[in-house]
């Protein structure tokens, strides 16, 4: 076996750990044949003046020498295969390996095996490669000269990156030697060597290392990665694999160990601060709920999260349930809006290897409307050939609240039995401690990976349990992963299959509004009043009714006194108005895919993703009237989703000529959704047969057969939409530093039934030059690229707009009735247009120690989906519109540094930078208007004193509000009389007082790494925007506030203005009295609203690998672990990244949502 030294003089290298080679290699003389290829090539010289046919070429020896120069790359091969061979020279250069080797070997009877990206393997072409992992590839001296083999000793050891983790397949050689070794799965290895030898490790994309053999029969090693990324490879759209220099748009990868260093019950939450133009607020819900994704962006009025993409295939996000309005409620049903979370929340983080996030239009155009908010590329795990390897880990946080809202607990009642804070200073301090927890959050995991040459294993197990700083709170989640990939009929035919099954359960799980929270009670229980009085009392026996009733301090039920439906006794609610939500998913795929020919393949890919939920809430007798009846409350609801998804791929990889290349992908996809939702509900309200609003027959009896059927609201819908789509692409390469991308794709959208839009198109187009692969540049610039992008792509419509049902289901009869349409058939609907274009440059210094990419975007939406009320002469409720166009534009600025890289110390660093601009540039459309005349559309309807609006001339989601009256002056209105601020309550004026979407964001991430120590830690941080908080409007109108309490004692607040008559104004206002003006949900919104810019610590890492020889116990890392541990600077009183809904209503609004937690805690991994 022979390889070759390398162009920088160092001794050749050759990897192994997937080498393939022929089983006579073994028995050959494979070393002492420098002489006779010398003679070959004089020979050859002489032949080359007797035949001009034969003058051009060469041997195959030779070439594969010069290619190990030119390009860096390694072969093995045995003489016998290479014998005497001659072949023509290389054509083009700068054409990829692959192709060069397709090129020389053509007619010779031998054929390559890629090991990977710098090795491979020269074999006849009738003989195929068997996995080995002993090998002792030959390492020749500069002269290629033979070295005698000294008496030696074995030699054992383990290679591992800087995080600890095994590296396969690094080349250890004896330097100077023939003698050498490839590292196992496990990075062990073992050699014969003498004391005093040099010993070289050396693999692609890490720093060669040398070590001295002194005594020690064991050693370690630790490489440090070399930071090129020259040839990494890029997960594209459909799972097409690029080479990140040919990417003609902006995509950021994120390794799955920056997903896991500080783990969340969530994943998509691991991704705040790391990916630039990327916005993700999470749900008040705790553990498990949902989270909103926008990237570059707020565009349209139905959907603007990204595609989630697993292995190649787009996975449903579905969401349930959420918050619509100040009260909490879903639908107005009056129950809780819970969040039941989404399905990207139950992949297992441990499975993921890594996430190619695809941010513009450009780079998910593939994808077609799924992907008209960009798309993040998930690829999972694989089994890996070797002995088997077993992972358990496991992750333990304590979460303690962070920010609760700004309360006093220093004055009491102004009267006996009064609801508020106004009264004398005789408060019994901050009695919430009492009620908050400590959270406790284990993720515990196992995994294992194992396989040969031809098939490979994965199983992962995960659980997830959380205790929340709620009581009664909690979250649980199993989730089992198992893949087995394998390849059949001589490596042609590649099959992959996965299955991932999900189990989870949370109880009350935190809501936010007024209605069933418990956090209202919490805040507005008098401060003179013991709240252990009703922490341990919170219910008491009915003479009346003989059974437990709600005790509160202004609950008296047998004497008729109901209380306040919003402030309930917050262990009333916890336990007697319990909810429970629970999900079982199982999501499988199966790809098939077929190598016809070097440069042609075709794939057939499918999976099925179901997923069953359901919700149970019961509300016992005595619960105020406004949300249960006499006897109680009862809903169940359930839901099952069930999706599926198939392509079919051929995929072309071909030379055109010398200098043109061609990477095409044309075929055909199928989505198909269907969604059953099937609601029980008590219907609050439903009567018995004496007219009596019982709810229940029996009280406190939870079951379907106990609901009264009389008005009891039954309600069952089927939602079913299927897309149907061809697309192709095409990449064309021009010596390697010229590219240029083509797309274009066909969906038919069943949800455009009815309409002439039935069939529309998609494309886009990208160009990128490598400038430094074109002219010559000064030698610290690594790489100089340029690239441009467009693209059209959109967003479909939902289903049944186009052809709204007539026929509804009478609760009574279980009959079908046929009624009038109330909406308007929208059959002239189409998709909404979205036009992307985007300019970017990336630079690399210093060997790529120092690197920056910076884009460009513009992104217009056009023909946005619009439900607007329809005129009351139409005889419809409702219009469905296409109209107006929405624009985004912004910056994107990626830098990413090594400033210390060595065999002890490292240190990597990187800071990502974003800046969007958001404009509704039109919201026009004859005859049509908004109800109070000005062009606009609301997200939120007006509710108390906010909504959030597409306003033309704004931006999306602006908040609107009643502000305080002002003259023409712009001084304020005072009343004449109390001399407070007036509402100014012209409909027509009501202001946009913020808007929650930052205007910059930034995050700056560090790694750092000391012999076996690790240090991790992320910032980031929002500027710009606005957030609105109803919880201090609420608690300031109740003198429940720190600003209330602070106006007392300073014996009002100070006001300057003009009475309503004229007269000037400049003194103090007593602070009841103006804090009623203003506060409250009915009160002046401006008020309340807050600059949103936030800093944080996000995560914190302080990592060490143990230095334990246990036996079996490959590796042992411990890590003290932090996540949102305290706020560099923030301005608003909650945190502005939590949200009341994680829909497009209510972002930016806080109503007694749940306090934002600092988590620390240990993780554990051991690897066997």
């Amino acid at each position: 076996m022979r390889s070759f030294p390398r162009r920088t003089g160092s001794l050749a290298i050759v990897l192994g750990i997937q080498l393939a080679c022929l089983p006579a290699i073994f028995s050959q003389e494979s070393y002492a044949y420098l002489d006779k290829h010398k003679d070959l090539g004089q020979q050859s010289d002489t032949n080359k003046k007797q035949d001009d046919s034969s003058r051009k070429q060469q041997t195959l020896f030779k070439v594969l020498k010069d290619l190990n120069k030119t390009k860096g790359v390694y072969f093995l091969f045995s003489d016998q295969s290479l014998g005497e061979k001659m072949v023509n020279p290389v054509k083009n250069e700068n054409a990829e390996i692959e192709k060069i080797l397709t090129q020389v070997l053509d007619g010779t009877g031998l054929k390559y095996k890629k090991v990977n990206e710098k090795t491979f393997v020269i074999l006849s072409a009738k003989e195929n490669a068997k996995n080995e992992y002993n090998l002792a590839p030959v390492t020749f001296s500069e002269n290629d000269h033979p070295q005698a083999i000294q008496a030696a000793e074995i030699v054992k050891g383990r290679v591992v990156d800087s995080t600890g983790t095994p590296v396969a397949g690094v080349s250890v050689t004896v330097k100077g030697t023939r003698r050498g070794t490839t590292t196992g799965a496990n990075g062990d290895f073992s050699l014969d060597a003498t004391k005093g030898e040099a010993l070289v490790f050396s693999a692609v994309g890490y720093i060669p290392q040398e070590l001295v053999v002194a005594d020690q029969s064991s050693i370690s090693i630790t490489l440090v990665a070399s930071g090129s990324q020259l040839s990494e490879v890029v997960v594209t759209a459909l799972g097409i694999n690029r080479r990140s220099k040919s990417i003609t748009y902006s995509t950021q990868k994120i390794n799955g160990e920056q997903l896991t260093t500080v783990k969340d019950p969530n994943l998509i939450n691991s991704l705040n601060g790391k990916v630039a133009g990327l916005t993700i607020n999470r749900s008040a819900s705790g553990a498990g709920g949902s989270v909103k994704v926008v990237m570059r962006g707020n565009k349209s009025t139905q959907n603007n999260s990204p595609l989630y993409v697993i292995d190649g295939i787009p996975m449903y996000n579905g969401q349930l349930g959420q918050p619509d309005n100040t009260f909490g409620e879903s639908n107005g049903s009056g129950s809780a809006g819970r969040d039941g979370g989404d399905a990207i929340s139950n992949i297992n983080p441990d499975d993921i290897e890594n996430m190619q996030v695809l941010k513009g239009a450009s780079a998910a155009a593939l994808y077609g409307s799924q992907a008209a908010n960009g798309a993040i590329i998930i690829t999972t795990k694989k089994g890996r050939s070797g002995s088997a390897r077993i992972t358990v880990g496991s992750s333990l946080t304590m979460d303690r609240v962070l920010l609760k809202p700004d309360a006093q607990f220093e004055y009491g009642q102004s009267a006996q039995g009064a609801e508020d804070g106004w009264g004398q200073k005789n408060g019994n301090g901050d009695y919430t401690n009492e009620f908050y927890k400590t959270g406790v959050t284990w993720i515990n995991g196992v995994s294992l990976t194992a396989g040969t040459d031809r098939a490979q294993t994965y199983f992962s197990y995960s659980n997830t349990d959380n205790k929340g700083v709620i009581p009664t709170a909690t979250f649980n989640r199993h989730t089992f992963t198992f893949r087995e990939s394998a390849k059949f009929f001589n490596d042609k035919l590649l099959v992959d299959g996965f299955v991932t099954l999900t189990k989870q359960k949370s109880n009350n799980r935190p809501i936010s509004g007024l209605y069933n929270n418990p956090q209202y009670g919490l805040y507005f229980l008098p401060r003179n009043l013991q709240f252990s009085d009703y922490k341990n009392n919170f219910e008491k026996l009915s003479k009346m009714r003989e059974l437990m009733v709600h005790n509160w301090w202004n609950v008296d039920y047998d004497n008729n006194v109901p209380g306040n439906a919003f402030s309930q006794n917050p262990y009333w609610i916890l336990n007697r108005n319990a909810r429970t939500d629970g999900r079982e998913r199982a999501f499988s795929s199966l790809s098939l895919k077929y190598i016809v020919t070097p440069w042609l393949s075709v794939q057939a890919r499918g999976n099925y993703d179901q997923a069953v939920d359901e919700y149970d809430s019961r509300y016992y007798a005595s619960t105020n009237t406004t949300l249960a009846d006499f006897n109680g409350r009862y809903i169940w609801a359930r839901s099952k989703d069930k999706i599926a998804y198939g392509d079919v791929l051929a995929t072309i990889n071909k030379d055109i000529t010398s200098d043109l290349s061609l990477n095409a992908t044309v075929g055909a996809a199928i989505n198909d959704v269907r969604v059953t939702d099937q609601t029980v509900i008590d219907s609050y309200r439903a009567v018995d047969g004496n007219n009596n609003q019982f709810g229940l027959a029996l009280a406190n009896v939870f079951s379907l057969q106990n609901i009264l059927p009389t008005n009891a609201s039954r309600q069952q819908s089927v939602v079913r939409y299927q897309t149907q789509s061809i697309l192709g692409s095409a990449s064309f390469g021009y010596k390697d530093f010229l590219f240029l991308d083509l797309t274009a794709r066909n969906d038919w959208s069943s949800t455009l039934a009815f309409t002439p839009n039935v069939s529309f198109l998609y494309y886009s187009a990208g160009a990128t030059a490598i400038i430094s692969d074109i002219v010559k540049l000064p030698s610290s610039i690594s790489l100089a690229k340029v690239r441009a992008s467009y693209a059209k792509v959109g967003n479909s419509i939902r289903a049944f707009v186009t052809n709204p049902p007539q026929y509804t289901l009478n609760p009574q009869t279980s009959g079908i009735v046929k009624g009038t349409r109330s909406s308007f058939p929208g059959k002239s609907l189409k998709p909404e247009d979205n036009r992307s274009l985007e300019f970017g440059t990336e630079w690399r210094f210093l060997n790529n120690r120092l690197g920056i990419d910076v884009t460009y975007y513009r992104n217009d939406n056009y023909d946005q989906y619009f439900e607007t009320p329809a005129p009351a002469a139409s005889g419809f409720t409702t219009y469905y519109l296409n109209l107006g166009q929405i624009r985004n534009t912004g910056w994107e600025i990626m830098l990413n540094a090594a400033p210390v890289k060595g065999k002890d110390i490292e240190w990597n660093t990187s800071v990502n930078l974003a800046t969007n601009k958001n404009t509704v540039v039109d919201l026009s459309e004859e005859g049509i208007n908004s109800a109070d005349g000005v062009a606009q559309f609301l997200l939120t309807q007006y509710d108390n004193t906010y909504g959030t609006v597409v306003r033309e001339g704004g931006s999306f989601g602006d908040i609107i509000s009643f502000v305080a009256l002002r003259d023409a002056k712009g001084q304020l209105v005072l009343d004449n009389t109390k001399h407070t601020p007036l509402p100014d309550r012209n409909q027509k004026t009501r202001q946009i007082v913020g808007n929650p979407n930052p205007d910059f964001t930034a995050g700056w991430s560090n790694s750092l790494r000391y012999k076996k120590f690790t240090l991790d830690f992320l910032f980031d941080g929002r500027f710009g925007g606005e957030v609105m908080s109803m919880t201090q409007a609420e608690l300031d109108l109740a003198g429940f506030s720190k600003n209330a309490a602070a106006a007392m004692a300073a014996g009002g607040v100070d006001l300057k203005g003009v009475l309503q008559n004229g007269t000037p104004f400049d003194g103090k206002v007593d602070a009841r009295t103006y804090y009623t003006a203003i506060g409250g949900r009915a009160g002046i919104g401006e008020y309340y609203i807050y600059d949103a810019t936030v800093v944080r610590l996000r995560e914190l890492s302080l990592g060490y690998v143990l230095p334990l020889k246990w036996k079996g116990v490959k590796e042992v890392n411990l890590s003290l672990v932090g996540r949102n541990l305290f706020f560099v600077k923030r301005e608003a009183p909650f945190d502005p990244e939590v949200s009341m809904s994680t829909g497009n209503r209510l972002q930016g609004i806080d109503v007694f949502g749940l306090p934002s937690t600092r988590s620390f805690g240990l993780n554990l991994k051991v690897s066997f």
